[in-house]
């Protein structure tokens, strides 16, 4: 069985954690070693196996990077480098040629590297493009995601890099991972809105803030024959509405993003050790494409990027 460090475990480091000692219950990891600089943290990761500053003589067969953006690709390469395969949280960087080095180390040291784009792992994202693919919402017009938080602003955070590159990366996903045309923001670091648009004139709009009045995560997929709309907090059903009439509908599974993130990396990591082939997701040209919109999204608001 597979052991897994987990570097940060700060606020969304601790869920990381609950999800890694599930998985270890259940006979699926091994060992789990947190690793942060704060010794208040250490002491309060009871669920790891082991506590460590830092990496060094970390013996592991993967790390969960979950560590502040902007550590995140030199801490990736340096991991990557060292032999560990790597699933690291969103951003991969913090502009795309950032990204793409964290990409290089990985094909050139023949590791495996995920990010942390996890709705792409939502069961009702699995039910969109199931009923898209099959022409059940017809031709797709428009998409919408809002995700608006009552969760203060970080220290010089901006919502679209924490937030906003997860409905990018999914609107580019549910669009069978076409490219948008072009970009347009308006608002600013705490409360912003994207328009993306796609060819054949499909515009996918994306709603994000901080601070806001009370907790939204929804998706909306409108076609020309019926509308699909989720609740990111909801993974067991959806809603489908056709003339006027809305009808649940289950997903395959109520599986957490989270956790079918940590299946295909620990089954992508199988795979590796027994010579069978593995797939990343996203692919490494997705995970770039969502570094460069996100980007450039950024450079759309009025106020300069925060790195």
């Amino acid at each position: 069985m597979l052991k897994v460090a987990l570097l940060g475990c700060g606020r969304w480091g601790k869920n990381h954690l609950k999800v890694l000692a599930n998985l270890r219950d259940k006979g699926l990891l091994n060992h789990i070693t947190v690793v942060d600089t704060s010794k208040q943290v250490r002491d309060a990761a009871i669920l790891a196996d082991d506590t460590k500053s830092s990496m060094d003589g970390v013996d592991a067969d993967f790390v969960v990077v979950a560590t502040p953006s902007d550590l995140h690709s030199e801490q990736s390469q340096k991991l990557i480098s060292n032999g560990y395969h790597v699933l690291v949280e969103k951003p991969l960087g913090c502009c795309e040629s950032e990204a793409a080095q964290v990409i290089a180390s990985a094909r050139e040291n023949g590791r495996i590297l995920g990010v942390g784009l996890l709705l792409r792992f939502h069961p009702a994202v699995a039910l969109a493009n199931q009923m898209i693919n099959n022409g059940e919402l017809g031709r797709l017009q428009s998409l919408r995601f809002v995700r608006r938080t009552e969760r203060s602003a970080p220290e010089n955070g901006n919502v679209i890099e924490s937030l906003g590159v997860h409905a990018i990366d999914l609107m580019c996903h549910l669009m069978s991972e076409s490219e948008p045309s072009a970009v347009n923001t308006e608002g600013d670091e705490i409360e912003a809105r994207v328009a993306l648009e796609f060819p054949h004139g499909i515009e996918a709009l994306i709603d994000v803030a901080w601070n806001a009045s009370k907790e939204r995560r929804s998706v909306t997929i409108a076609g020309s024959s019926a509308t699909l709309r989720f609740d990111l907090d909801i993974h067991d059903k959806a809603v489908v509405i056709s003339d006027g009439i809305e009808t649940e509908v289950e997903c395959a599974t109520n599986i957490s993003p989270l956790e079918a993130e940590l299946l295909h990396m620990i089954s992508n990591i199988d795979n590796f050790n027994s010579g069978k082939t593995w797939t990343p997701v996203p692919d490494y040209g997705s995970a770039l494409r969502g570094v460069r919109w996100t980007e450039r999204a950024i450079q759309k608001l009025s106020i300069p990027r925060p790195h």
